[in-house]
């Protein structure tokens, strides 16, 4: 069991969370509404006595869900990692767990040392709705031809200006980004779309599929994917697609967060 404190100095920290997305108003503090950065202050706070800030690796919306959230903090408690994990997770509601924590070095940052980020999206195609895919995959009931949604997002693979799949709010700083796969399979009634690039847009993974979703019941040719690209105008591209289906899967830093001391070696 390592610790977190020692040497009179205050360690960084980074935690690997997964939550359900559907009770929260998004990863951010925010006037009003449950947010998964509150909660887990919260719990920070109650368990070590110190107000924290948490820096994640990337700021979810509104019922957007993690399967592999990173967010570090400055410790000023000589708790140890393990007991961190488990006191949290303790303190925290059923919805979100940290399922580990890793002494990292003071360089350390959740979102700014990320090299990539993989999100996985879920559609439930199937004709008779499920229960069970409630907030957790969109909806489609029409059968969806699999290998037309790889033609389609062959064209996105790559550096691109992706301004067509932005929120129009959100086009500061540039839009150019780079992705480096994109992955599909179905497995029965459920396809996985698995998405994996340096970084990502406001709303750009579902503007994505909700292209994809669209096109695919115009009958558009998979091409066209690549013309709305061209376009760099957010009026070409598709409607955006519920954030239920949306899971932030990992986060990939350079060393691996495994090579560092953590509560739970796997």
């Amino acid at each position: 069991m390592e610790t977190a404190g020692g040497s009179g100095h205050c360690p960084r920290i980074a935690l690997l969370v997964q939550y359900d997305g559907a009770g929260f108003n998004g990863w951010q503090i925010q006037n009003g509404g449950r947010t998964v950065q509150g909660d887990i202050e919260k719990a920070i706070r109650i368990l070590t006595g110190a107000e924290s800030r948490l820096t994640a690796a990337g700021r979810t919306d509104s019922g957007v869900h993690a399967l592999g959230q990173v967010a570090h903090f400055d410790c000023t408690s000589n708790i140890t990692l393990q007991r961190l994990c488990i006191g949290l997770s303790g303190i925290l509601e059923r919805d979100v767990s940290v399922k580990n924590a890793y002494a990292v070095p003071r360089d350390f940052h959740a979102r700014y040392s990320a090299i990539a980020r993989e999100y996985l999206y879920l559609i439930h195609n199937g004709r008779q709705r499920s229960p069970f895919m409630l907030n957790r995959a969109m909806w489609v009931h029409h059968p969806i031809d699999t290998e037309y949604l790889r033609a389609a997002v062959s064209h996105l693979v790559g550096e691109h200006d992706f301004a067509s799949f932005c929120k129009k709010i959100s086009t500061d700083g540039g839009t150019v980004r780079r992705i480096d796969s994109i992955g599909i399979e179905r497995k029965e009634e459920l396809i996985i779309i698995k998405i994996r690039g340096n970084a990502f847009l406001h709303n750009m993974i579902r503007i994505i599929i909700g292209t994809l979703c669209d096109m695919h019941r115009r009958g558009d040719d998979p091409d066209r994917m690549r013309e709305i690209l061209a376009e760099r105008n957010r009026d070409r591209a598709g409607a955006t697609a519920p954030p239920c289906g949306l899971y932030l899967g990992r986060v990939e830093y350079a060393p691996p967060l495994e090579s560092f001391d953590s509560a739970f070696m796997l």
